[in-house]
């Protein structure tokens, strides 16, 4: 009977000193856009150099782990290093994705195909309507963590709460958070200006190697004074200038004036203010119509009131009189993201228009 308990602490005492000792983990490194195996990736360990993944495969198994929290990390030339946390032994297994160049998924899941593309590019300028002059804006190209968290605040409130700046009587496809891919490309040796032109000026480079972007949107932190009048440069802007170049700018600070671009980039609503803008009638589904009778027709057929079309006028500072009218008509109530930029929602006609174009998105 002594012995048997003897053996028995000896099997249990071993059990314990192998499972102390140091493990193995796995690290499988993919392309972030094409999802192949990338090899010959430089793999690191809490700082120390452990080899390069397998050219067939992507893996390297790296040992001598303890329980606990380590770093990897993984560089390759002409790819931007990526550092990743892991709690071992809870994570065996772990799936590094590197981006080639200066392009950054920002997707936690990983790219969609068929999904809208937006991406995001820093610029070096602002502009001071007060001055009437551009201003040299460095701080998004001397830290990148700065702009990469001014795009995810901008992701989250532009795109992902779509639900809350939209009518509860026009629902969304539930998915529709699903239905994009969020980038942001970043080099900081060519910044994109934004106040070159309307909607900026970006690097030629970056149109040669983002072939499938959908909306190019350059971010500036900050408008300087108030745009009051046409000699000063535009706070945001968007054009389409043929497939694949559809570029808008906006100010970080400005988070509904960057709905209303997005609205015009993404969605191709019409500016529903009078003024000096571009007007069309934007079918199917629109927001903007060429003739009251149009307007009244769509409103029916949409279970809308047809008597909220108006023509799209601008009452004079007296209020006595109409400084501004327009041969368009609109439907959507104020407070109206496209009629004003600054405050209010998407209304029923434009949220229809936004449905129209997400129902046309198939990821896989």
């Amino acid at each position: 009977m002594g012995r048997i308990v003897l053996v028995l602490c000896l099997l249990s005492l071993a059990w314990t000193v192998s499972a102390a000792e140091p493990g193995s983990l796995t690290v499988v490194v993919k392309d972030a856009r094409s999802k192949t195996v990338v090899g010959g990736a430089l793999v690191y360990l809490d700082g120390a150099y452990k080899g390069t993944t397998a050219d067939s495969s992507g893996v390297i198994t790296l040992t001598g782990l303890k329980d606990g929290t380590h770093t990897v990390r993984v560089t390759k030339p002409d790819f931007r290093e990526i550092t990743k946390k892991i709690v071992y032994p809870n994570e065996m297994t772990v799936s590094v994705e590197i981006a080639r160049g200066a392009l950054v998924l920002l997707n936690e899941e990983g790219e969609k195909q068929g999904a809208i593309n937006v991406v995001f590019y820093p610029s070096s300028t602002s502009y001071s309507c007060t001055d009437h002059a551009k201003i040299s804006t460095p701080v998004y190209i001397e830290n990148e963590t700065r702009f990469r968290e001014d795009v995810m605040k901008v992701i989250q409130s532009t795109y992902l709460d779509l639900d809350k700046i939209t009518p509860s009587t026009k629902i969304l496809p539930a998915d529709y958070r699903d239905r994009f891919n969020f980038y942001y490309y970043y080099d900081p040796s060519a910044p994109a200006d934004a106040f070159e032109g309307c909607a900026g000026t970006i690097p030629g480079k970056y149109w040669k190697e983002v072939t499938f972007v959908d909306v190019t949107v350059i971010l500036y932190p900050k408008y300087h004074g108030t745009y009051s009048d046409a000699a000063c440069m535009p706070t945001g802007c968007s054009q389409d200038y043929g497939p694949g170049r559809n570029l808008m700018k906006a100010p970080v600070n400005q988070l509904t004036l960057i709905q209303h671009e997005t609205g015009h980039a993404l969605y191709d609503l019409v500016d529903t203010y009078c003024g000096n803008t571009y007007y069309y009638q934007n079918d199917p589904h629109a927001n903007v119509w060429s003739s009251r009778e149009n307007c009244e027709s769509d409103a029916r057929s949409d279970g809308r009131d047809p008597a909220q079309c108006r023509q799209i006028q601008q009452a004079a500072a007296t209020g006595s009189s109409v400084s501004c009218s327009q041969p368009y008509w609109r439907w959507d109530p104020m407070p109206d993201i496209m009629a004003s930029g600054y405050r209010g929602k998407f209304g029923e006609a434009a949220t229809q228009r936004i449905n129209y174009v997400l129902s046309k998105v198939v990821t896989s």
